[in-house]
């Protein structure tokens, strides 16, 4: 059987898109989109991810944890928790232990939208 669906391209609501624009750039995103065709949207990309933004009036920052967790993974924890800092974006890291046996590590953040933001390393 043929692969249908070939990626997800996820897009958060937001009521500031110049801040969030600004908070992944200063990850090492790019903007992939921005454009007056849709003035109230952008995408952003990482290699291959891709994902959206859009302003949306409605949107409260009280309430994006009922929407989701926005988690990616990282190859690099490190160099991760430096590009954070260097940002200037406050974190904390945890160390999960789901069994005996297995052990990582993931950084906690908030965007500037009120999205938790989860890097877990590991992950390629």
């Amino acid at each position: 059987m043929a692969v249908l669906f070939s990626r997800i391209i996820p897009i958060l609501f937001v009521s500031d898109l110049q801040a969030e624009r600004d908070f992944y750039v200063r990850l090492g995103f790019h903007v992939t989109y921005e454009g007056p065709e849709y003035p109230y949207f952008l995408a952003l990309g990482h290699g291959q991810l891709e994902f959206g933004i859009e302003w949306r009036e409605e949107f409260s920052t009280s309430r994006p944890d009922q929407v989701l967790t926005w988690q990616f993974g990282v190859s690099d924890l490190d160099l991760a928790k430096k590009r954070l800092a260097e940002a200037g974006v406050r974190f904390r890291e945890e160390l999960m232990t789901p069994s005996p046996d297995w052990q990582y590590r993931v950084l906690h953040a908030r965007t500037p939208n009120g999205y938790h933001l989860l890097l877990e390393e590991g992950s390629d």
